[in-house]
């Protein structure tokens, strides 16, 4: 399986890491199914993809590779387990089309002329058909291309409550057009879209504050708000079950909880926020929420988190939904447990010597995992600098390992940028175990080693990060 690494982002949910897969022959066993087939006119012999969610609690998309035979004819299977949106990537064209789990869809796609047209058929066909029909009704505003920007726009002349006004404009507006066109839609596709629709306003509303400089690149930094803006929350009913199939409703759970704890301004482990997530959600909400939290700990948190709280996830949510293959990660993480024996590695240096992990036994090592075209990579450069020059002449080595392909640049921006540190350089042609031993599925991605070569923190903290600075002191000792 060929992974593709992209940057991670200060807001997780906006990173998408596609997995290029090829279906297996037992996919056909897996319990939710969706068949997609068709023509894509004037693509004869040549192939298309579809990126998907396999399962809601992963953090990437699964990208399946569709080969079309002479007549530019396609199908493939797909294991989806609730409502999602696709993506059928062809040329330089993407077709976004709603899927739920047995939905049977037929399509045909004309791009001749310049301009495409496309036709939906079969079971889940006036659903999937749904947002070309949406996109053509608001496309010169609410599914405009240039909608993020007018947003910013927006953002920059309305004050904080005019700007949840106007989402919720854009919310009702939404809404009223799907319920006018609803004649033939599932009522569980209803349902599903509405709670994407609100609560990606929803999401904009609570976040308002922080994404008002985030989405104009300026990071760490929180627009002042009235103390009265978040008034509104009181009314709101968290606990909503029947939309627990949307991914924007799961994501504004954790968008809540995050204001909850800002509010509390009291530090919380991991058991402390397992526990405190009983004060706002309950019954199935709360059960999800649980499982995502866990999920999230795994993704981007300390093993030793994880394993603290499998204890509590097991016994209460063993029979949930996702709690296999959250299990499957866990036991996956294992390895970079506090204490495991760190991955031996041999790889290049920029000045074409052969270096190994093992040569600086004795010493605590600080990996970091990066990349010329990296951009969240280049900006902990200066915090990264500072890191070294406080540890400077200390038993504290630094290893910077690229995966750029292209030689050229890595060496260029290691240079360029007077990144300090020993250069290494891992990719599809120089040890490419090392990234699956390491699992560089983001970047940047940070682990800290011991002096008896055995995992410290994996992943460790940032250089931007404070703490990283007690973590290697404590290595030292």
């Amino acid at each position: 399986m060929q992974k593709h690494i992209i940057p991670s982002f200060l807001n997780p949910n906006k990173a998408l890491l596609f997995f290029v897969i090829f279906l297996l022959a037992n996919l056909a066993n897996a319990q939710n199914i969706v068949t997609i087939s068709g023509k894509i006119e004037s693509y004869a012999n040549q192939s298309a993809s579809i990126q998907f969610n396999s399962n809601p609690f992963k953090t990437d998309l699964d990208q399946a590779e569709m080969p079309l035979d002479g007549k530019g004819f396609f199908k493939v299977k797909l294991p989806i387990e609730q409502n999602q949106l696709i993506n059928l990537v062809f040329g330089s064209e993407i077709l976004r089309f709603h899927a739920a789990p047995n939905d049977s869809i037929y399509l045909v796609i004309n791009t001749l002329n310049g301009t495409r047209t496309q036709q939906f058929y079969g079971s889940g066909a006036l659903e999937a058909a749904w947002f070309s029909k949406q996109k053509e009704h608001f496309s010169k505003t609410v599914e405009s291309d240039d909608y993020s920007t007018k947003l910013l726009e927006e953002m920059g002349y309305r004050n904080p409550t005019q700007f949840k006004f106007y989402l919720d404009s854009i919310a009702n507006e939404k809404i009223n057009f799907l319920r006018k066109n609803s004649k033939g839609l599932k009522p569980s596709f209803i349902t599903w879209q509405i709670a994407e629709i609100t609560y990606e306003a929803e999401a904009f509303k609570i976040n308002y504050p922080s994404w008002y400089y985030s989405m104009r690149g300026i990071e760490n930094k929180v627009l002042d708000v009235d103390t009265t803006y978040y008034s509104y929350l009181s009314k709101l009913n968290v606990n909503k079950p029947e939309y627990l199939n949307s991914m924007q409703y799961c994501l504004w759970l954790k968008y809540y909880f995050m204001y909850v704890l800002r509010k509390a301004n009291k530090q919380f482990n991991a058991t402390d926020l397992y526990a405190y997530s009983s004060n706002y959600f309950k019954d199935d909400v709360l059960k999800k929420f649980k499982l995502m939290l866990w999920g999230d700990i795994l993704q981007y948190g300390q093993i030793s988190d994880a394993t603290t709280l499998y204890p509590f996830v097991k016994n209460e949510l063993s029979n949930q939904p996702g709690y296999l293959f959250l299990e499957e990660r866990y036991k996956d993480k294992l390895p970079f447990a506090p204490g495991a024996e760190a991955f031996p590695f041999t790889l290049r240096s920029i000045d074409g010597k052969q270096v190994s992990l093992s040569d600086f036994k004795g010493k605590v090592v600080y990996l970091d995992f990066w990349a010329s075209w990296c951009g969240p990579c280049k900006r902990e450069i200066p915090a990264a600098e500072e890191l070294k020059k406080y540890f400077a002449g200390k038993d504290v080595v630094f290893l910077n390992i690229s995966i750029d392909e292209d030689e050229n640049k890595w060496k260029e921006s290691a240079k360029g940028l007077e990144i300090s540190g020993i250069h290494l350089l891992a990719n599809s042609q120089n040890n490419p175990k090392v990234l699956d031993a390491y699992k560089i599925s983001t970047i940047p991605a940070y682990y800290l080693i011991g002096k008896d070569g055995k995992f410290i923190s994996a992943p460790a903290a940032r250089p931007s990060n404070g703490i990283i600075f007690q973590q290697i002191e404590n290595g030292l000792k």
